[in-house]
């Protein structure tokens, strides 16, 4: 990295690092995060506005086999997914990935 410090990367810039170092891998071997989340949106919407900076909302998204929790100030939150947690199995025996439930 140029030296710069983790708080003054952009936000997408940190969620790439944050993934990074929680899966061990480097920036570079994390994948595209425009495949997931618009990068450039997601930097307009936690940048600072005339008041100062965004304190509330979050987004959250999955990325990289992660879990990614942005906060109000642009905080980053990073957790590896238990992907085992999200297969189940049919009444049949038909193993699926994640849920559905129909209103």
């Amino acid at each position: 990295m140029s030296g710069e410090t983790f708080e003054s990367q952009s936000v997408s810039q940190r969620v790439i690092t944050a993934v990074a170092e929680e899966t061990g891998k480097e920036p570079t071997e994390v994948g595209p995060l425009y495949h997931v989340i618009d990068p450039d949106a997601l930097d307009r919407l936690f940048s600072a506005t005339r008041g100062g900076s965004r304190s509330q909302g979050y987004v959250e998204f999955t990325f990289a086999g992660c879990e990614v929790v942005v906060s109000g100030g642009g905080d980053v939150e990073v957790s590896e997914r238990d992907l085992t947690a999200d297969i189940s199995e049919d009444a049949d025996g038909t193993a699926r990935v994640g849920s559905y439930e129909e209103a």
